[in-house]
């Protein structure tokens, strides 16, 4: 039983240390939509690849009902 309530405690203290650092943490979190085929960051997976032909794609399409 004792076990069980040391466990609980720590995970509270954990708590507790993750929330404070979180309130005095003053970073730049910035979400970013869109994505830039010449700057890819992922171009040795190949998934800009794939992107960026599906980009190049869907402007055609948006290009040719205009």
């Amino acid at each position: 039983m004792s076990f069980a309530i040391l466990c609980i405690i720590s995970l509270a203290v954990l708590a507790v240390i993750a929330g404070t650092a979180s309130y005095f943490d003053k970073g730049k979190d910035e979400i970013t939509v869109g994505h830039d085929c010449s700057t890819c960051t992922a171009a040795d997976e190949g998934s800009c690849k794939i992107h960026c032909l599906m980009e190049e794609k869907k402007k055609k399409r948006e290009e040719s009902e205009a």
